[in-house]
């Protein structure tokens, strides 16, 4: 079973940025929920160095005809040069939660 709902993961530099960002996402109805994991250690090669980062992971839930106007919110607000953007296909779940971000979502 495909369901047609995405989960997007994107990195912000602090808490604050992470809420603010949610925060839009939820009231646009462009997400129907975003997690917010505090104190995610990055490690990555950035101008040819090795960085590290101490970083927020966002999870956004989403539905698929959102995906591009979730994407270019993130670019939007996000205080980063390059943000992370990654998205996940979400093949099965909860059908009870599905409908639930359905009804969220429109």
């Amino acid at each position: 079973m495909t369901t047609h709902f995405r989960l997007i993961f994107t990195t912000c530099a602090d808490v604050s940025e992470a809420r603010s960002m949610a925060e839009q996402l939820v009231k646009l109805k462009l997400a129907a929920c975003v997690n917010i994991l505090p104190n995610v250690e990055s490690v990555y090669m950035w101008q040819g160095e090795v960085a590290h980062a101490t970083e927020c992971k966002l999870l956004i839930k989403t539905k698929s005809e959102k995906m591009n106007e979730v994407i270019q919110t993130i670019k939007r607000l996000h205080s980063y040069e390059i943000p992370e953007i990654q998205v996940v296909d979400v093949a099965t779940g909860n059908l009870a939660y599905f409908n639930w971000m359905d009804e969220v979502l429109n």
